[in-house]
């Protein structure tokens, strides 16, 4: 059994474009506050109007972000099961199952409105023949749970090698055109029971409420994934070989359908006005016969326990006790440089973050985190940590990868192709931010209990170049049913006082992105306006270049509805589109060249060439695509 060790991320990311968005009106800005027709903001807390809801499931049981079952309670409900399977027991999941004992809470009286609906079946090392990529399938058409959609049109698509960490890949065979994955007017019924099974609250939503459901995304995907192989010794090599550093290959099947991100959070509903128990349930309409169960405990604002803490003039938590709110808010405060006005190469950068609710209450202490033990017990103000069993069972990490990194000057935060070395400071100098809890020490002895700092120290290089730099926050939070991302910059000069900026090589996100739709409202939480942070830490295959995933979410959506070869789109400068790489060009041409550069997949990115060489320098610099739309010289 494989114990978290360190990030295997995937390029999860959900940029992607509504249906119904006017992709030329951009006169509603970027993280607009209010409830206005066309504007929205999650983490404004109760301000913002109503709250977002998230239900997920694995294998039959309601999972909170965390990870942890929902247990039934005393509801007389018996489509749930009474016992689940553990996502934190363990890779690959023990056979095992028990009564699951976590609450998926919920506030009477509050307005929500459904931002993900995302499920889950998968086995593990049942399918383990390496070249038989018609029994996975199989299996997802004729025994999941979701057997009863309609499969027909069904096709094998990408098979994808990812590489998990040096000398270790995955190779993933992903299952497209499926009639229900293509369709589009479906829709999700959600029903609010009381313990007598009355129906209390009701709203219908279209799957065209939601902006992500792409598998580039990490959303809905049907898979056959192989992991711990070593490099194959050719391209199709039909032989799977151990990878050294693991002790054997794991095999999973999987169905996740997740549709998030709600294009229309205005469409809310209120939560019945009780206490105790009560079920929320979704019945999905092509899946009429089979709804999904997921009890709620209601939780009403006058019994939500002092856990937080009131903030201080300094803005850091003092020890006065409060009850928590709804929302995120991340603050920083930066100690003096030595001369007062900026800091010099060499120094040390002194911070203390404080971490806090959409009312501005402190949702720790000021000096310490939660444990992990807390965050997995829900005793962390809904204050989350990264899991690396979220990711490797539920295909998914980011929704608990909380930490910071420090990088800087921005006009030097070039797209980094081929190698670890970053052309700009980086602290730390590696595609991960600095965890507040590492994965790997979560499980050590005593890890569980270790309360992380809020101050943190990073030493500036002799060599620090001029400019401004960032402090880049990413957190994330799960309260009362709403689950929250966010990413935040925070700036402090360097050698100069004059302030600089990022380089502008791309933009225009802000064409599609804006109310509801905006990039601070999905995924990492990140404004448009930052959107050039993604490249500080999607520069490797480890978790996912900005160069690939990026194409690939957006070519392959249905809901951009642009040229997909109009590179002006997002491409500012010429320069920008001009350094195609087997990377790059694979998001939206997947087996170009065929297997005559396969081998690059497996070299050291450290050593050209590679995967992310600049294939300008020998073909397409003279002769850019004649198909693609280049920024002018």
């Amino acid at each position: 059994m494989i114990r978290p060790f360190k990030t295997l991320a995937l390029a999860l990311s959900v940029l992607v474009l509504s249906s119904g968005c006017n992709l030329f009106d951009i006169s509603d800005t970027e993280g607009t506050r209010g409830r206005g027709a066309t504007a929205f903001d999650p983490y404004a807390s109760s301000a913002s109007g109503a709250i977002s809801l998230s239900l997920m499931a694995f294998k039959g049981c309601a999972i909170l972000p965390s990870g942890e079952p929902v247990t039934k309670g005393g509801l007389d409900l018996p489509q749930y099961p009474d016992e689940c399977l553990f996502l934190n027991d363990g890779f690959p999941l023990p056979a095992a199952t028990r009564p699951p004992t976590a609450r998926l809470t919920v506030s009477p009286g509050q307005l929500y409105f459904l931002r993900e609906f995302s499920v889950m079946d998968t086995v593990q090392n049942v399918h383990a023949d390496y070249n038989d990529r018609r029994t996975p399938a199989a299996w997802a058409r004729l025994q999941s749970d979701f057997k009863d959609l309609d499969w027909s049109g069904l096709t094998t698509g990408l098979d994808d090698w990812v590489l998990l960490e040096p000398g270790v890949f995955q190779r993933e065979t992903l299952y497209e055109n499926a009639a229900w994955m293509i369709s589009n007017n479906d829709t999700f019924l959600l029903e609010v029971l009381d313990t007598d099974g009355n129906v209390r609250a009701t709203e219908t939503y279209l799957r065209t409420d939601f902006l992500s459901e792409s598998s580039s995304a990490g959303r809905t995907r049907v898979s056959f994934n192989v992991s711990g192989l070593a490099p194959p010794l050719f391209p199709d090599d039909p032989v799977p070989r151990v990878a050294m550093t693991r002790e054997s290959i794991d095999y999973v099947t999987s169905v996740k359908v997740s549709f998030a991100n709600s294009t229309n959070p205005f469409k809310s509903f209120a939560m019945p006005q009780l206490t105790g128990e009560g079920v929320i349930r979704v019945t999905w309409s092509l899946l009429p016969g089979k709804p999904f169960h997921f009890p709620i405990t209601f939780v009403p604002e006058s019994d939500r326990p002092a856990t937080c803490f009131e903030v201080g003039p300094d803005g850091l938590p003092t020890d006065v006790p409060t009850a928590c709110g709804f929302g995120l808010n991340q603050t920083l405060k930066l100690a003096r440089p030595q001369n007062g006005r900026f800091h010099q190469a060499g120094e040390n950068i002194d911070f203390v973050v404080s971490l806090q609710d959409g009312d501005g209450h402190a949702l720790h202490p000021r000096d310490s985190m939660p444990s992990f033990r807390e965050f997995m017990g829900e005793d962390s103000n809904g204050l989350s940590y990264f899991n690396s069993y979220m990711l490797v069972n539920w295909r998914d990490g980011s929704a608990t990868e909380s930490g910071y990194k420090v990088v800087g000057p921005l006009q030097d935060l070039t797209v980094v192709n081929g190698s670890y070395t970053t052309p700009y400071f980086s602290f730390p100098n590696a595609s991960e931010p600095a965890y507040y809890i590492h994965p790997a020490a979560a499980f050590r002895p005593g890890g569980h209990e270790h309360r992380p700092t809020t101050r943190y120290t990073v030493p500036l290089p002799a060599d620090a170049k001029p400019g401004t730099y960032a402090i880049l926050l990413k957190g994330h939070r799960n309260y009362l049913g709403e689950r929250l991302n966010r990413l935040d910059p925070f700036f402090f000069q360097v050698g100069q006082e004059t302030p600089t900026t990022y380089p502008g090589r791309i933009g225009n996100c802000q064409v599609c992105h804006n109310g509801a739709n905006s990039l601070s409202n999905v995924h990492h939480g990140v404004s448009v306006d930052h959107v050039e942070t993604c490249k500080v830490c999607h520069f490797d295959e480890t978790v996912g270049h900005s160069s690939d995933f990026m194409h690939r979410i957006h070519i392959n959506s249905r809901k951009y509805a642009q040229n997909k070869g109009d590179c002006t789109v997002c491409h500012l400068t010429r320069e920008s589109a001009l350094r195609p790489s087997l990377i790059a060009c694979a998001g939206c041409h997947p087996g170009t060249h065929g297997n005559e550069y396969k081998y690059l997949e497996f070299q050291n990115l450290t050593s050209p060439p590679n995967i992310y060489g600049n294939c300008a320098n020998a073909c397409h610099l003279a002769t850019p695509p004649t198909e693609h739309v280049l920024p002018p010289r």
